[in-house]
């Protein structure tokens, strides 16, 4: 499903959770099965949390015996004043080093009345500033001024622990089910390196506002340490997870260096079943469709081509089957299983076939704002949940070719905080226009009324 996935707003996320497949689900060179882990180590070598569930959290590293947090670089005081020269004003530069009786140090702002700033060569008259060779009977050496830098100074922070630690936060244990190996589970993820309080900014789905639906496989090296900080834990959970080197490709993924041990904190949103289908008992439109679908609604299918179906020139989508589930919003993430076939007669993904479950798509009605462009997705919009389509995809000369895809809807994919956060917004925009012409309305109908009596 190239074209799909090219015209799609979530290919970064696709990337992540599918790069790295290879064979079927139990192939036999995947690490062993996926099974719940917890704390190792002692509490003290965990990073703590700060925040709700639903909210970006922020982080604090454990430190070393006797060392504290790295703070801010402190703003200049009274001891260290640098004030501007306008002309030929005279301004004094103090430099934590105090004050010659008779001499003032003035740096690159001309000639106090008393005293010449000396640099090397010029003599003050009662007192000398001297830079790394001679000292002055009442003036400091410039040695004291302009300190040699010092080396980079050690971490504060402990060393990671070497193996995978999984941790519920303490009053931030969901009441839902408790996810499975295969399951499919939306989730909130942000990521740190250790040490560093800031976060990765390759990926953060409490910025983004969507949420990533992650499959609990082992086939997958990138997933594979978040797969394993996962499994066990119950819906509505908010988990630290530490991943050292060793759990997986995720550094590499996210192109830090593959040594590096990661932080994640992940709010545990929806679960989803790798076997969930659309509606067997969809209703059907009895459409014509050019490509020929064969299999029973709520299972797989497959799309052929006959030959004398010519190639599309632009995208359409035409409904197989009518869901009864809610209707699809522009923006929604959705979860679909599809099965896609090009002009030539190759296939080109089957969620069904692999096994490993529906995966999510974002639909997008207008991708640029100005109808000029649609997605293989666009037609979604509108539609309901439960629904069975075919989606035809025009090819690019050189790059791929035009393909048909059947296509089922699952389930709606729940947003976040971010997503929650816009919809509130533009409720109140929807509710401030409405007010807006209430007011106009009753301003007009009491400008047409005639006057009583």
């Amino acid at each position: 499903m190239r074209s799909v996935v090219k015209a799609s707003a979530v290919v970064a996320v696709v990337a992540l959770v599918t790069a790295g497949c290879s064979g079927s689900p139990d192939d036999s060179s995947s690490p062993a099965p996926l099974t719940e882990v917890g704390v190792t180590v002692k509490a003290s070598e965990l990073p703590t949390l700060t925040g709700a569930f639903g909210e970006q959290p922020t982080i604090a590293f454990p430190l070393r015996p006797g060392q504290s947090s790295p703070s801010p670089t402190p703003e200049a005081t009274d001891e260290a004043l640098e004030l501007e020269v306008e002309g030929s004003e005279v301004v004094e530069t103090v430099e934590d080093t105090g004050t010659a009786d008779d001499a003032e140090t003035v740096e690159d702002t001309g000639t106090a009345d008393d005293a010449e700033t000396v640099e090397d060569t010029e003599t003050a008259d009662d007192a000398e500033t001297v830079e790394d060779t001679e000292t002055a009977d009442d003036a400091e050496t410039a040695d004291d001024v302009s300190p040699s830098p010092s080396a980079t100074p050690e971490s504060p922070y402990i060393t990671p622990p070497t193996s995978l630690q999984a941790q519920v936060q303490e009053g931030m244990e969901g009441e839902g089910e408790p996810v499975k190996a295969g399951d499919l589970v939306s989730i909130d993820l942000v990521l740190w390196e250790w040490g560093e309080t800031e976060p990765n900014a390759s990926f953060n789905t409490f910025a983004s506002g969507q949420p990533v639906v992650l499959p609990l496989r082992t086939d997958n090296s990138y997933v594979l340490g978040l797969a394993r900080v996962i499994v066990g834990h119950k819906i509505g959970s908010r988990v630290l997870g530490v991943i050292p080197p060793s759990e997986g490709q995720l550094a590499t993924y996210l192109g830090i260096d593959e040594g590096t041990t990661l932080v994640a904190a992940i709010d545990l949103r929806e679960r989803f079943s790798k076997d969930a289908q659309a509606q067997a008992d969809a209703k059907p439109t009895g459409a014509a469709t050019g490509p020929k679908i064969d299999g029973a609604l709520g299972g797989p299918a497959t799309v052929t081509i006959p030959a004398d179906v010519a190639e599309p020139t632009e995208i359409s989508t035409t409904v197989i089957a009518t869901g009864t589930g809610p209707v699809l919003e522009d923006g929604q993430q959705v979860l679909v299983h599809y099965s896609a076939t090009d002009w030539a007669g190759k296939t080109d993904g089957d969620t069904w076939a692999e096994g490993r479950g529906p995966v999510a798509v974002t639909l997008s009605a207008d991708p640029y704002g100005d109808g000029s462009t649609l997605t293989a997705f666009s037609g979604l919009v509108g539609l309901t949940v439960g629904s069975r389509v075919l989606i035809i995809t025009p090819g690019q000369e050189g790059s791929y070719l035009a393909e048909a895809i059947v296509l089922d809807i699952v389930a709606i994919v729940e947003g976040n905080a971010a997503d929650d956060a816009e919809d509130t917004d533009d409720a109140a925009d929807d509710a401030d226009d409405a007010d807006d012409a209430d007011d106009a309305d009753d301003a007009a109908g009491s400008e047409a009324s005639p006057d009583a009596g």
